[in-house]
């Protein structure tokens, strides 16, 4: 496995999109709004859409100055070149395979030509995937997500800015708590957590790390920077 640095998808956003006043940005896939929430503090104007009505409700609660709809990503409601920047943080690989080189396309076409677009995707592979798997596999799902944003690239849809490889650190105390955080993603997984506790448990102690107080779990991210093209003749903003 590559050696990856540590590192926090807040920061790197935060780097990228500097100055964080007053720029619009959407969230495609914000479930319970804590990025929202957070660029917003930073003095952004944010707006998040998912599918997920209860989602949607908590992040009226985290994020109460956002602009929220429930929409999927392959229609987003808002108007042409509307926003300075989109995001799309471990959602991509969620909208279905069919749907992802149109929910890219849409991030496109509401993003301002020459505006920025993000989208951070989990790598199939790290400590915190592997004890996962028993609950849900989602190698060729990630990987899908990693073709869609080739193909956007390729086809001239959206220009590559930077691409970066970093590991997302977590800890847990015990694997019930590394178990409820997998379900909190996504509560279909629920039964199926219960049917693979063991499995779960045998990986986890496994492939963590002990540390003082608990366990680490480490997942390598890949951050993919993109812009819309201008139109020709017109200098990036």
């Amino acid at each position: 496995m590559p050696e990856r640095p540590v590192n926090d998808t807040l920061r790197l956003i935060k780097a990228i999109l500097a100055p964080l006043e007053e720029r619009r940005i959407v969230e495609i896939g914000c479930g319970r709004g804590a990025l929202l929430q957070a660029l917003a503090e930073a003095g952004a104007k944010v707006a998040g859409i998912d599918p997920d009505p209860e989602a949607l409700a908590e992040a009226r609660r985290t994020a109460p100055t956002a602009i929220l709809r429930q929409a999927g990503a392959e229609r987003l409601p808002f108007t042409d070149g509307a926003v300075h920047a989109a995001l799309f943080v471990n959602s991509l690989h969620h909208v279905p395979v069919a749907g992802m080189g149109t929910a890219l396309a849409e991030a496109a076409r509401i993003v301002e030509p020459g505006g920025d677009i993000i989208v951070v995707e989990p790598l199939p592979e790290g400590t915190f995937f592997q004890s996962m798997r028993p609950i849900e596999d989602e190698t060729q799902i990630r990987l899908d997500a990693q073709d869609a944003i080739k193909a956007a690239i390729k086809d001239g849809r959206l220009l590559l800015v930077a691409k970066s490889e970093y590991d997302r650190v977590e800890s847990y105390a015990t694997v019930t708590d590394f178990i409820d955080r997998i379900v909190a993603i996504d509560p279909a997984r629920r039964d199926k957590a219960i049917e693979e506790r063991e499995r779960v448990m045998k990986r986890f102690f496994t492939l963590a790390e002990y540390v003082k107080g608990g366990y680490r779990l480490r997942q390598p991210l890949r951050l993919h920077h993109l812009k819309v093209p201008a139109p020709a003749g017109n200098p990036d903003p």
